[in-house]
């Protein structure tokens, strides 16, 4: 590809005389609309092509990831077709043409497959020849970027297919999505694509700058870490037509962010969910997972919601649609291998009779040069022992037992000396030294244990949650709990770092559901604090799990289903040798 770009380079600096990067891009993309004629194969080109002549020295990827250019595979482009254009024309009258929108088209892909399945049928109908069927289809395609070589390529792509009829390409435009006149003025029975996506956090795009223009367009302010595909998703709901379809590439996280949660109820109120797709591994370059939302405008609802997953897309069991105020997690848990929620018996939540706290960055910087190596013998008069994210297991604490890093450094034994914290860390480590359950984040399961004597201080960004003492084992063995970490799942999926992994907040953890069975909790939390005491603690974890799941009214026969799920994810130096479904009467 590196030589391919060099020569498609060196084409373009012997036929453009200025050195003006703003003239190079128009000049090139005036060349690029007559190579579009019969090569193909400069379409993957041009994001790097793009970088180069802006002097801009990044490599291909890093100018994929600027651009948002990450192509669609020709698959999953078919998927959006099958569940958007192919309904409205099954719904419409055969004479009438679709205007399709791709609100970020790139080299237009999906406008390209729209077009000539529209060309297919309109030739099959009518008998009239590809090119006119071009002609005739050309304008109702709709697209628009801001860089001017995919558009310019798009543009003659379509007029060559119509017989260099210029026309043809006349609804294809280099502008921002998000200017006046764009998005939502312009309308669309059939809205497809896959825009870009990004956050702040994120600064070889341009996210910041089009979130902050998207809340002005959508006259609502936007979270901070509001991903700018959801907002071109909102965008383009509004823009829909009466009885129109859409299907939107989309990262995953969309479904669960809390920044992204009153783009999705608006959604709701604007159209109803079709179908989803998702895939369990990423599809793209970027190391993003991705799924795919298919909406309709239409005043009928659908009982449930179609799901697809994999490539080819394979179709899997629907599910009924979310509702205001609800993550959009379960639309896509099947496709990555995550059951359902069965049907369960809940009383309260852990917010009843519970507190729970996450510390920020200011408490972990707040320890930097109170943190030392503790003597072996001698640790608990130097100190407390600080207990990391990577220490904990499920009941069990690997301090001193296995390194962790802290602020850069690796330690083996660290604790912190209280008296070189400033009154406000002191006041911190002293409300956290206490009888306490533990829960790190970022984990494939809930992994609580259990701090009887209230001696460890945790790191961020570990969760602490308090009780009466006498409660601190039903916290644990109800966190220990498939179901819980299942539910976790279903709730937040996609926005750890890894798609599979769980991230919640101390909100989070107090809105988790209590069980309904008390006799049966009360027996797993006699299970749970003595997974602490036995050296080998995997019976113990594993009879927790089973009690637990008993404690919610899961029956015997489907209960295998999620304790297997369950010891999948488990850590494997904790894993049960045996998740058995074990009958107990209480």
């Amino acid at each position: 590809m590196k030589a391919a770009l060099e020569a498609l380079i060196a084409k373009i600096d012997s036929e453009i005389d200025s050195t003006t990067p703003v003239d190079r891009l128009q000049q090139a993309a005036t060349l690029l609309r007559q190579l579009a004629r019969n090569q193909d194969d400069v379409e993957s080109l041009i994001p790097q092509l793009s970088a180069a002549l802006q002097e801009d020295t990044s490599s291909s990827t890093a100018a994929r990831r600027h651009a948002g250019a990450f192509y669609t595979p020709t698959a999953l482009v078919n998927h959006c077709l099958d569940q958007s254009l192919d309904p409205w024309l099954d719904q419409h009258d055969p004479d009438l043409i679709p205007d399709v929108l791709d609100p970020c088209c790139g080299t237009g892909r999906f406008l390209l497959a729209a077009g000539q399945r529209l060309v297919d049928r309109m030739t099959a109908d009518t008998l009239c020849s590809q090119q006119e069927a071009w002609s005739k289809i050309g304008p109702h395609l709709h697209g628009f970027d801001r860089d001017p070589l995919p558009i310019a390529w798009l543009q003659g792509r379509l007029n060559t297919l119509a017989g260099d009829d210029p026309c043809a390409s006349k609804s294809i435009r280099q502008t921002d999505a998000l200017a006046d006149g764009a998005l939502p003025q312009i309308t669309a029975d059939v809205i497809l694509g896959n825009p870009p996506f990004g956050t702040p956090l994120r600064h070889t795009t341009d996210a910041e700058k089009i979130r902050k223009r998207a809340a002005t367009v959508l006259q609502q302010p936007l979270g901070p870490y509001a991903d700018m595909a959801a907002v071109f998703l909102l965008l383009s709901a509004s823009a829909l037509r009466a009885n129109g379809r859409m299907s939107l590439v989309q990262p995953i996280s969309v479904l669960a962010a809390r920044d992204t949660g009153a783009i999705r109820d608006q959604v709701l109120q604007i159209t109803s969910l079709q179908s989803t797709w998702a895939s369990a591994t990423s599809v793209f370059d970027a190391q993003v997972h991705t799924c795919v939302l298919s909406l309709s405008r239409t005043p009928t609802k659908p009982a449930l919601v179609e799901r697809f997953g994999g490539l080819p897309p394979q179709r899997l069991t629907p599910i009924a649609p979310p509702t205001i105020d609800m993550t959009w997690s379960s639309l896509a848990t099947t496709a990555l291998g995550i059951p359902d929620m069965p049907p369960w018996r809940t009383c309260g939540t852990l917010g009843d009779f519970a507190f729970a706290t996450a510390d920020f960055r200011d408490q972990y910087y707040g320890l930097k040069g109170a943190v030392a190596e503790a003597d072996k013998d001698e640790q608990t008069h130097q100190g407390p022992p600080l207990v990391t994210t990577g220490l904990i297991d499920p009941a069990q604490c690997a301090w001193g037992h296995r390194p962790c890093r802290i602020h850069g450094q690796t330690w083996k034994r660290p604790i912190v000396k209280l008296d070189q914290l400033d009154r406000n860390m002191q006041n911190w480590a002293q409300a956290r030294l206490v009888p306490k359950v533990l829960l790190p984040t970022q984990t494939r399961v809930l992994e609580p244990v259990l701090d009887q004597t209230g001696r460890w201080l945790p790191s961020v960004p570990i969760i602490s949650l308090t009780a009466p003492d006498h409660l601190l084992g039903r916290i644990g063995a109800m966190l220990l709990c498939p179901l819980i970490s299942l539910l976790a799942v279903h709730r937040r999926l996609g926005t750890a770092r890894t798609p599979d992994a769980i991230k919640l907040s101390a909100s989070d953890v107090l809105m988790l559901p209590c069980p309904s069975d008390e006799c049966a909790w009360d027996a797993a939390a006699e299970l749970f604090v003595q997974a602490h005491q036995d050296g080998t603690p995997h019976k113990a974890l594993s009879h927790c799990a089973n009690t637990m799941m008993q404690a919610y009214n899961i029956p015997e026969n489907t209960a295998t289903t999620f304790l297997d799920w369950w010891k999948q994810r488990l850590p494997k130096s904790i894993q049960p040798t045996d998740c058995t479904v074990i009958s107990t009467s209480f």
